[in-house]
């Protein structure tokens, strides 16, 4: 991996910059060796100076217990394709590699190519290879990289990466790969949105609606269509909620109730948690407000 660019024109760049972009390639190697190999082996990137301007990644596979080592030797016995061994692996991310003389195209090269995209097809040609297509371009790849381009925590790591690896100011260009070879992939900076992960397809979310009535103290209020309420229940954070309750709304429009931020209400309120391929969300709604306590001015003495 060597990177080119206005830092690198005297042999060297500040720590800060390349630290993150290397620390977020390691996870994406953490990331994609637990979606393909599980707990099973602990796999790591080490990195060796080789001329100025670049690093040279050297990828390795450590199993620091004996019964460890028993289950992959178990494994291989049984399915040498269960466990993906650190030469593998590389070739997978980086290198790409054949199978049956055909040449395959790497989970960097994919991604490049994908650009942030969904494939418009997707077809197993059998012996362990898929093919990929896109805008009429086709590409093959290993199968065990569809696995990679389907896991969302290898995806996550990708754009991390991505974001800070393209991001370092005045680097021009990333090479990945053997310097020189047909494998090398070169990254500028505008394949930096090309990892991002893609937008979740449309699906039936799973919602659970629950309505209840709570003391709730205001933190701040709002009275203008679209902004959000925040409130605290007594918990460690204040949350935010829409307040749909337009009798009460209106009366302190009017004037008729002063709010303040030490006052509380008791309200029924309907949460509503929404369960998707992109993770869980919540949004609370004060339906009505039950009974309004003002906030005190002075406290007793004795």
């Amino acid at each position: 991996m060597a990177f080119e660019g206005e830092p690198f024109a005297e042999g060297e760049i500040d720590v800060n910059d390349l630290a993150p972009a290397l620390l977020a390639l390691g996870d994406v190697i953490q990331a994609a060796n637990r979606a393909l190999n599980g707990g099973r082996v602990h796999a790591r990137l080490k990195l060796r100076a080789t001329n100025e301007g670049s690093f040279e990644a050297l990828l390795s596979i450590d199993v620091s217990m004996v019964d460890a080592i028993r289950d992959i030797l178990d494994a291989v016995a049984e399915s040498p394709d269960r466990v993906v061994a650190a030469d593998q692996l590389l070739d997978l991310l980086i290198k790409g590699g054949t199978i049956l003389g055909v040449s395959l195209t790497s989970l960097f090269g994919a991604v490049k190519l994908l650009r942030g995209r969904r494939p418009d097809k997707v077809e197993d040609r059998g012996d362990g290879m898929t093919s990929i297509t896109v805008n009429q371009t086709t590409i093959i790849v290993d199968k065990r990289t569809v696995d990679l381009l389907e896991n969302l925590p290898t995806r996550e790591a990708l754009e991390d990466f991505g974001s800070k690896a393209l991001g370092v100011p005045g680097v021009t260009s990333l090479k990945i790969g053997e310097k020189g070879s047909e494998d090398e992939l070169v990254l500028t900076a505008n394949d930096r949105s090309a990892f991002k992960v893609p937008e979740p397809v449309d699906e039936e979310p799973q919602i659970d609606v629950m309505e209840r009535e709570v003391w709730l103290k205001i933190v701040t209020s709002h009275f203008r269509d679209g902004y959000k309420w925040r409130f605290t229940d007594g918990g460690d954070k204040p949350f935010t909620a829409d307040m749909e309750d337009a009798e009460f709304l209106n009366q302190a429009l009017e004037g008729k109730i002063a709010l303040s931020a030490n006052d509380t209400l008791r309200c029924q309120i309907r949460e509503e948690q929404k369960l998707t391929s992109a993770g869980l969300t919540k949004e609370v709604k004060v339906v009505k407000v039950i009974e309004h306590i003002p906030g005190a001015k002075q406290f007793r003495l004795l």
